[in-house]
C-alpha cells in the first residue's frame, strides 16, 4: 500500500511540475509572413502560454529595378524611422543594405508599458487601445484572417 501511494504521489508531483512548463517562454514560438508589392514582412512571436513577450519583425525588400531616386527615398524613410524608433525606450531598430536588399528589422517587448506605448504610438495597430498584454492566438488568428501565412511551433 505504501508503494502504491509513494507511486501516485510521484505521479501527481510529475504531473503537477509538467503541467507549470508551460509557463516557461518559448522562443519563437509562432511566425507569420507576407508579401506586398515586392515587400516580404516576417514577424516571429516569443510567447510565454498565450502571452506573446516580444514581437520580431522584419521586411526585406529586393532593390532590384530601383531607381536612385527610389532608393534615397527609402534611405530618407529609415531616417525618419530611427529618429522615431530611437525615442522609444526597449525598442530595437535597425536597417541594412546588402547584397541588393534592404532589411529592416524592429524588435518589441511586449510588457505593459512598452505595449501602451507602441500602441500609442500607432505602432501596433489594435482594436483596444487599453490592452496590457497580447494574446498569442488572437494574435495569429488576425494575421492570418488579413493574408499572412501563419505557422506555429
Amino acid at each position: 500500500m505504501k508503494k502504491k501511494l509513494c507511486m501516485l504521489l510521484a505521479c501527481t508531483a510529475m504531473l503537477g511540475l509538467s503541467a507549470c512548463g508551460g509557463n516557461e517562454e518559448v522562443k519563437n514560438a509562432a511566425s507569420a509572413t507576407i508579401e506586398e508589392n515586392g515587400v516580404v514582412m516576417s514577424m516571429s512571436f516569443d510567447a510565454k502560454g498565450d502571452t506573446v513577450t516580444r514581437i520580431t519583425q522584419e521586411s526585406t525588400i529586393d532593390l532590384s529595378g530601383y531607381t536612385e531616386d527610389q532608393i534615397a527615398a527609402l534611405d530618407e524613410a529609415v531616417a525618419s524611422a530611427e529618429g522615431i524608433y530611437a525615442d522609444l525606450e526597449g525598442i530595437e531598430y535597425s536597417c541594412e543594405q546588402t547584397d541588393g536588399k534592404f532589411v529592416e528589422k524592429i524588435v518589441i517587448p511586449t510588457d505593459e508599458e512598452t505595449l501602451k506605448t507602441v500602441v500609442e504610438q500607432g505602432i501596433l495597430p489594435v482594436d483596444n487601445e487599453d490592452l496590457t498584454q497580447l494574446s498569442l492566438e488572437s494574435t495569429l488568428d488576425n494575421l492570418e484572417s488579413s493574408g499572412w501565412t501563419v505557422e506555429q511551433k
